[in-house]
């Protein structure tokens, strides 16, 4: 399984680097070029290949640059590498900041899964019987049934909101802090690590009626 190792930083460079290849995407769009994932997917994996080859970036991003030619690689048309390069901008460039806590929530998810990981949305009585993949996988649980009822419509969080992990954790507050999401640690549960997702300012709010 693979484990999380976040190496993204948010710096100007990087931001230079994921805006110039949203760029490029854009123009070959317009061109009637890089229309299906897969031929986005092909485009981009061209596009780093010329870069790396022709040194247009500084060295400082060659670690960045073989970041996505393998995750192109390993994962094919899975690996998102359009989302990857949109994420890297909102985090490098601080665009990040200015969206909504569900779509930083379902950005650090859609990492997660491009690491390998498993993402299980959880029905009640998963949930309450504590289901979980057997042996020490990567995985996160979310409680499908409260998605609806802690988020509203603009994708704020109006309620505390449990997370549940099992695997290699290590990377997880980095990730976290990435996605300029606010959680704390609460105490393992029955073979689970669990996080608690919080509003921005925290408030507490009244259960909602079911």
């Amino acid at each position: 399984m693979t484990t999380l190792a976040w190496q993204k930083r948010p710096t100007e460079d990087l931001a230079h680097l994921a805006w110039c290849i949203l760029v490029a995407v854009g123009l070959a769009r317009q061109e009637g070029k890089a229309l299906s994932a897969l031929q986005t997917h092909m485009f981009i994996m061209q596009w780093l290949l010329t870069a790396q080859k022709h040194k247009l970036f500084s060295r400082t991003l060659a670690q960045d640059i073989i970041w996505l030619q393998e995750q192109g690689k390993r994962y094919g048309v899975s690996a998102r590498l359009y989302s990857k390069v949109e994420y890297i901008w909102f985090a490098s460039s601080g665009e990040l900041t200015q969206q909504s806590t569900l779509f930083r929530f379902t950005y650090m998810i859609d990492t997660l899964r491009t690491m390998g990981w498993i993402d299980w949305l959880m029905s009640a009585m998963e949930w309450e019987d504590k289901v979980k993949l057997a042996g020490d996988v990567c995985a996160i649980y979310t409680p499908k049934d409260e998605l609806h009822q802690v988020f509203t419509d603009k994708g704020e969080l109006i309620r505390p909101m449990e997370l549940r992990l099992t695997g290699d954790i290590s990377g997880i507050p980095a990730l976290l802090a990435q996605c300029h999401l606010t959680a704390e640690r609460l105490e393992d549960d029955e073979g689970y690590a669990v996080f608690r997702l919080l509003p921005e300012p925290f408030r507490e709010y009244p259960q909602t009626q079911t």
